[in-house]
């Protein structure tokens, strides 16, 4: 190598580790501004910490113990399972294993984090540095995406798993599309192979993200082939089987650890959240309402800033303009984005689609080099957003963190709009209004947006954070012997159900069941050893006979159970339903009382007597 060569590549590696230290250097700054980084650095939460103990210990299952069971974890054949995905988990296990090399276990969450959004971070400044820009015109596009206002707002606010999920998944999604951007400047097949690779694993971050993952393979084929020709066939056909093996990934671990590949885990999760249970388990109303009126409902949550209505409850009403009137499991508790948003996302779609008719001397070839490549992110945003906008019509609830999963479009349509901003201003001879009019709407919208407050425990320390993931992976177990029935006129009942969510009992075992009236929420779950049948006795306050099939309801696991039977009593009826097979060991048997409409409700106007199964 003559010295021009060694000197462009020490340039080339300077430049790189120049966006390297800046990408570490802002993600540092906001996770110590915004107080997610400090004296501690571990998560109070300590799931995604025992899935890396149990993949060092060989398994899937945080444990095989149900006494490991906590809120929102799955019983399931396999044992206790975390519902947040493997992929965090499996990002943070490296770490994991250099910290038990120098005995410094757990390693911190926060610092994991910290490497991640580097990583992000690095990869949109690589992306966005276009020869002969301004650096403020890639510095905007950078700003737009790494820190739009709404991630930012939940980075402030408190953050326990859920949070972390959608930190880390809004970043998978960013890599993605900063991936597509460099690529479409320089295919080569490095490139290719690695960024399809990546858009296949994202779906383990989160199930979401694959959308995305999906938009950035099907462009990156069309520009890798729009660049050079046939002759790469065989490379992209390569590149799709490893987008298809990520895929095939997700899928049988999801069937290893809740024994369906297209289940994660949201059927089989224990909580005290009734309604919750009915919407996931069995139906909801939400799901007959019309398109219309859903995507009313969707576009006033999104933008009509819900979280300023201060009312508390999952199921109040009036939070923004156009909802609606039907039941529906919502939580809206940071500040996502505004009206103002909407015109200047429309512009994103038509300078978008002006793209793909725009007229340009550049040859195919040159196009996908490095023209603009405003058209791929949107068709990118599109494809990505579009399905998951589609999921939310209708899904059984709603929360700013889940529209968080429309943000990665969102942002790229941003971007176009940004461009073609640019591009006028420039035209104008106005181009340096441009970055300090986008710092200024930035500085705006977060000064103006609302988020969770925090608790002192949001972050905790060392021996904290590893007696949280004892408690879930290295919890001693205890031999549960129960009864043959649930039996209301049993004194002893009250030894086998809990009211607190706390050992010595199984977790949440019957919570909601008023032991004194007989009353019982909308839902509630049961534990039972190898269940061939369950029979359900039950009664109406005044003894009315009702239609028992649509009034009480059975599952265990992800098996619906058949009414194969139903025999009056003075009050009510005794209602045999009938497994399709004997399910063996400890199982969770998840009840629905009452109609659908009505899980926003307390407690069901039934009282139930007796839970027998054999």
């Amino acid at each position: 190598m003559d010295r021009a060569s060694l000197g462009d590549c020490a340039l080339v590696f300077a430049t790189r580790l120049r966006s390297l230290g800046l990408a570490f250097a802002v993600a540092l700054v906001l996770l110590l501004a915004t107080r997610q980084l400090g004296c501690h650095a571990y998560s109070a939460n300590g799931a995604y910490r025992a899935q890396v103990d149990a993949f060092l210990d060989g398994r899937l299952a945080l444990s095989r113990s149900a006494d490991a069971l906590a809120h929102d974890l799955a019983w399931t054949p396999s044992g206790v399972q975390q519902v947040w995905g493997l992929g965090v988990p499996l990002w943070q296990t490296p770490f994991e294993l250099a910290a038990r090399l120098i005995g410094q276990d757990p390693f911190p969450d926060r610092v994991a984090l910290l490497v991640w959004l580097t990583l992000g971070w690095f990869v949109l400044l690589r992306a966005f540095r276009r020869p002969g820009e301004p650096w403020w015109v890639g510095g905007g596009a950078v700003l737009i995406t790494a820190l739009l206002p709404a991630f930012v707002t939940m980075v402030r606010g408190r953050m326990g798993v859920y949070e972390e999920a959608a930190v880390y998944a809004y970043t998978a999604a960013l890599i993605l599309l900063g991936g597509l951007v460099a690529f479409a400047r320089a295919p080569s097949r490095t490139r290719f192979l690695v960024l399809l690779a990546a858009a296949g694993l994202t779906g383990l971050v989160r199930p979401t993200v694959w959308f995305y993952g999906l938009g950035t393979a099907v462009l990156a084929t069309a520009i890798y082939l729009r660049a050079e020709g046939r002759r790469v066939l065989p490379t992209v056909a390569l590149g799709l089987a490893l987008f298809v093996a990520g895929g095939a990934a997700l899928y049988a671990t999801n069937a290893a650890r809740f024994g369906a590949g297209s289940e994660f885990g949201h059927k089989q999760n224990l909580e005290a959240l009734p309604g919750n249970v009915v919407a996931t388990r069995f139906s909801y109303p939400f799901e007959r309402t019309g398109w219309i009126e859903a995507s009313v409902e969707l576009a006033g949550s999104v933008f009509g800033r819900p979280e300023q209505a201060g009312k508390k409850g999952f199921y109040a009403k009036d939070l923004h303009a156009g909802q609606s009137d039907v039941v529906r499991w919502r939580e809206y508790y940071f500040t996502t984005f505004s009206w103002a948003y909407l015109p200047l996302l429309l512009a994103g779609l038509v300078l978008g689609a002006l793209g793909w008719r725009r007229r340009q001397s550049e040859t195919a070839s040159d196009d996908a080099r490095g023209g603009d490549t405003d058209r791929w992110l949107g068709a990118w945003a599109v494809i990505g957003a579009l399905p998951l906008a589609v999921f939310y019509l209708h899904s059984p609830s709603i929360s700013s963190r889940y529209e968080l999963d429309l943000a990665p479009g969102i942002a790229a349509l941003l971007v176009i709009a940004w461009h073609g901003g640019v591009r006028w201003m420039i035209a104008r001879k106005r181009g340096v209004i441009a970055p300090a009019l986008l710092l200024a709407l930035w500085i705006l919208a977060l000064v103006t947006s609302k988020t969770r407050g925090r608790v002192a425990g949001d972050l905790v320390d060392r021996e904290t954070a590893a007696a949280a993931r004892a408690n879930l992976s290295r919890v001693v177990p205890r031999t549960h012997e129960l009864p043959a029935s649930y039996d209301l006129a049993d004194p002893k009942l009250e030894s086998w159900l809990d009211a607190d969510g706390k050992p010595p009992e199984l977790y949440l075992n019957g919570s909601g069941w008023d032991r004194t009236t007989g009353r019982v929420a909308p839902a509630i779950h049961l534990f039972m050893t190898d269940p061939e049948l369950v029979e359900v006795e039950v009664e109406t306050p005044t003894g009315a006979q009702v239609e028992w099939s649509t009034k009480v309801r059975v599952a265990i696991g992800l098996t619906h159970l058949t009414l194969a039977g139903v025999e009056p009593t003075p009050r009510g009826a005794r209602l045999r339903f009938e497994l399709p097979a004997p399910l063996p060991g400890l199982q969770v048997a998840f009840l629905a009382f009452g109609p659908d409409t009505e899980l926003d409700l307390p407690q069901s106007n039934l009282v139930l007597r007796r839970v027998r199964w054999r």
